[in-house]
């Protein structure tokens, strides 16, 4: 099985975020942070390494990617993932620490944010920590600070050589 093939393009990260986003909506519903504990345990692994989706991994496991995609299919990319993690695990941190020091109300509507972004990335393809991720590293970029992760990067849109390197998938019928 080819792990980072399954992650991009299977259904098991959009299973990760909905399991997520249900840990958090129970939360929120319930008052009750040891519900948000668990997706902030899960995000924080992704934050470390993206590849320790654990729930993705598990659906990879029993639902095979059979090889043909569809244009709007969510693009797994191993750094963004990794920063959209970072930023989300920021906001469920702070949500959590408001809520232990005594301001719920503040807390829970902090988590709401990571929450939107769960539901909202697996349904409509938009993730908010992906495109902060982008925003700061094209900040970064700009001011020629770049960096790289475990040797991947984004897609090259300017450099046609380095184009030969990246898979290609055929488009669905």
């Amino acid at each position: 099985m080819d792990t980072d093939r399954e992650l991009q393009f299977g259904p098991g990260m959009r299973v990760q975020r909905l399991v997520e986003a249900a840990f958090l909506v129970l939360a929120l519903f319930t008052r009750d942070a040891g519900f948000a504990l668990v997706t902030f345990a899960l995000t924080s692994l992704q934050a470390i390494s993206p590849r320790w989706a654990v729930v993705a991994l598990v659906v990879a496991r029993l639902v095979r990617f059979d090889g043909r995609h569809r244009v709007g299919d969510l693009y797994f990319d191993l750094r963004g993932s990794r920063g959209a993690c970072a930023i989300s695990v920021l906001a469920q941190a702070l949500g959590l620490a408001l809520i232990l020091a005594g301001y719920p109300l503040a807390g829970f509507l902090l988590l709401t944010v990571p929450t939107a972004s769960f539901l909202i990335a697996p349904t409509l393809g938009f993730c908010a920590g992906c495109w902060f991720y982008v925003l700061g590293r094209d900040w970064l970029a700009r001011r020629g600070l770049r960096r790289t992760f475990d040797g991947h990067t984004d897609i090259c849109v300017d450099a046609p050589q380095r184009a030969r390197d990246q898979r290609q998938l055929p488009l669905a019928p």
